[in-house]
């Protein structure tokens, strides 16, 4: 068979529409790095030391060595990521007639990219376009993997992309890929996709992790085990953009008085409860159930439930969302009836609040003043010591400590200044036998990797 040889690789993004046909430049930048990312920028012959906050425009060469990796983001929230061992160009970043492109070139390596088209009311398109490919994209999280001959494998994750080639098609949707050197499409099992570190790395990122926890009645009996959370849960896997605490984990804390004070309405104290195990966003909720056997259906029973949830950003305390909704449904057994209406009512309740959650995460707007620094591989002891540095460094104001879970720590903090210009002032720092890494930047947080 004749070898496909991958001579480029095109994306074209389409963001928020704007009016207007002129034709203007857009930027990227970068919002995480790690290990050795050099950047050389349009016209220039020697490469830059890539920054944290850089801008990245058309024409920009990106390199990155071994056991890097980055992320640009763009001005929607869209992200674009970028592993160890490659080379791309971002050849355009125009917008004309209300439609934002973005053009890049891979030469080899790993990509991965996010465009959720939940996060507002515009379409998004992209494309994957090589000399005998062109995948056709909108709105979804798919990665592409780009040997050193040139050979492509296209996974996606989330949406749809389809792939074209000499006058064929094939349409790949969640958990199917297309590899361009036979153009067949097949399947792929997700927990052995989940083995490569990249995969995780990126999921992570793309992910929140929601806690849920609900107070269930039954035919106005309390419930000891809480149906209504598994079946909430499940309805929330459906969407790519959240992974659920375990049951398991949620076990450890349901009698603190935190989690009681939370399912109470306590928004303060539902934010504590989910950063307790590590949570990003927790949504406690009132669920009663009711089950009738009516007698005009013989032999059926029919099953209501009424739902009322409140979902809550963990490192603010701030409510997202809250509603309320009430489903019913006719099963032939008791127990069927019940799980159907609540998963009715969990299916109405979450179209209402997913895109106000989505818009809170990705738009990221800025918290004032406020920053949260988040810490991984620490402990209790250095910790402290990084908090007490922190607090010494000028225009640095009420540095708290609000979690240390599985050697990830939560601080906040007060800053005169933007996270940038905060970032600068870290790698400053001396802490005893603490070596400081920042990774990562958003206009409220910042990255820090311990070592």
């Amino acid at each position: 068979m004749k070898r496909l040889i991958l001579s480029f690789f095109t994306a074209v993004f389409i963001f928020s529409s704007v009016s207007g046909a002129e034709e203007t430049e857009k930027k990227a930048f970068i919002a995480y790095l790690k290990g050795d990312i050099k950047i050389v920028k349009k016209g220039a012959e020697l490469p830059l030391n890539a920054k944290l906050g850089m801008s990245i425009t058309a024409g920009d060469k990106i390199i990155t060595g071994s056991d890097s990796k980055t992320e640009l983001k763009f001005e929607d929230g869209a992200n674009l990521r970028i592993g160890d061992n490659s080379t791309l160009v971002l050849e355009e970043l125009k917008q004309k007639d209300g439609t934002d492109r973005s053009t890049i070139k891979v030469m080899f390596g790993r990509v991965w990219m996010n465009i959720k088209k939940t996060l507002d009311s515009n379409p998004r398109e992209s494309s994957l376009v090589t000399a005998k490919v062109i995948a056709a994209v909108k709105g979804t999280t798919y990665r592409a993997d780009v040997d050193r001959d040139g050979e492509a494998v296209v996974t996606v994750y989330d949406g749809k992309v389809a792939v074209i080639k000499e006058g064929k098609d094939e349409e790949a949707g969640k958990l199917e890929k297309v590899v361009s050197k036979t153009f067949v499409k097949a399947k792929f099992d997700e927990a052995e996709d989940a083995k490569d570190e990249w995969v995780r790395w990126n999921k992570n990122r793309d992910k929140l992790r929601v806690m849920v926890v609900f107070t269930e009645r039954k035919n106005k009996e309390l419930a000891v085990v809480p149906i209504s959370e598994v079946v909430f849960a499940e309805e929330m896997l459906k969407n790519y953009i959240y992974t659920v605490i375990d049951q398991a984990e949620l076990q450890n804390i349901r009698t603190s008085e935190k989690l009681i004070a939370a399912v109470k309405g306590d928004a303060a104290a539902a934010a504590a409860a989910g950063l307790e195990i590590g949570a990003d966003l927790i949504i406690t909720g009132q669920v009663d159930t009711d089950v009738t056997r009516p007698e005009m259906i013989a032999g059926w029973y029919s099953g209501v439930a009424d739902i009322t949830v409140k979902a809550v950003r963990c490192d603010t305390a701030v409510v997202l969302a809250a509603k309320n909704t009430q489903a019913k449904a006719p099963e032939i057994t008791e127990q069927a009836a019940m799980t159907n209406a609540i998963r009715k009512a969990s299916a109405t309740l979450l179209e209402q609040i997913n895109d106000r959650i989505i818009k809170s995460w990705k738009t990221e707007t800025s918290k004032g003043s406020s920053l949260d620094i988040v810490l991984t591989g620490v402990s209790f002891e250095n910790t402290e010591a990084i908090r007490q540095s922190l607090s010494s460094v000028a225009g640095v104001k009420n540095v708290n400590q609000i979690s240390l879970v599985a050697k990830r720590a939560l601080l906040t903090l007060n800053f005169s200044g933007d996270s940038l210009s905060l970032v600068q002032k870290i790698g400053e720092l001396k802490v005893k036998n603490i070596t400081l890494n920042v990774v990562g930047l958003s206009m409220s947080k910042i990255e820090i990797e311990v070592k």
